[in-house]
């Protein structure tokens, strides 16, 4: 069968994994990108002290205003609907995330929700149900509950969790356990994507640049972003036929 579709990739580091502080952004330098079909930017966090209710704001911006100079700047953009602003997200710990943890010392009470199965402590669990009286209990019932990630105790009765197939499943957790308070949920590490079309640049603009700012968190995270962009929009596309 021949190919009937095909796209060159061209794969750039923007942002060389640096470590971000609270109050500090990251800022890529402008990147031609007018020729270019679409754009897809990759932020990846690792981190040790993000903690539960943290959040990072990754965006893209066109080059017809001056890149965010300070913590905040990008996030006064988006609230004055900036055109400028080619897109935006909150990057938020324990949503979506790719590795997590979770402190279970002294629990005694409530619940913990992981993607939406409900794992509640009870100090006489019943095998199966989700619910758990420690951290072994809660490694089991996670693995038996939530096929697609993979719990361990990898120190003391620290749980941590991670997608079993790697990009196949992400991480949201919530949890009313009174002895569980937000230090001892810490996202690893998270993985963003924002995608824009050429075609909403600004009139006049053809760089885009990529900023992440760390303006509402506790901990530092370490953060990188990849750029990944297509054919050039007037090039034809290859095309074979069988």
């Amino acid at each position: 069968m021949g190919k009937l579709l095909g796209e060159i990739l061209k794969v750039d580091n923007i942002v060389v994994s640096q470590a971000l502080a609270p109050a500090a952004q990251a800022v890529s330098r402008p990147y031609p990108v007018g020729r270019e079909r679409k754009a897809l930017f990759v932020l990846s966090v690792v981190a040790a002290t993000i903690i539960d209710g943290d959040i990072l704001e990754f965006g893209i911006v066109d080059d017809s205003i001056v890149a965010p100079a300070a913590s905040g700047d990008l996030a006064a953009l988006v609230a004055a609907d900036s055109p400028a602003v080619m897109a935006f997200q909150e990057v938020m710990a324990s949503v979506r995330v790719s590795v997590l943890s979770i402190e279970t010392t002294l629990s005694a009470d409530g619940a913990i929700t992981i993607n939406g199965v409900v794992f509640p402590y009870n100090a006489a669990p019943t095998p199966g149900t989700g619910e758990w009286d420690d951290e072994a209990a809660l490694v089991i019932e996670i693995n038996t509950l939530l096929p697609n990630l993979f719990a361990a105790v990898l120190a003391g009765t620290v749980v941590t969790i991670i997608s079993a197939i790697a990009g196949e499943q992400t991480i949201t957790v919530t949890c009313t356990v009174t002895a569980i308070i937000p230090a001892d949920i810490l996202t690893l590490e998270a993985v963003a994507y924002l995608e824009v079309d050429m075609s909403a640049l600004t009139p006049g603009a053809g760089n885009l640049v990529a900023v992440v700012d760390n303006p509402a968190s506790t901990g530092t995270a370490t953060v990188s972003v990849a750029l990944v962009r297509g054919n050039a929009r007037y090039v034809p596309v290859p095309q074979a036929v069988a």
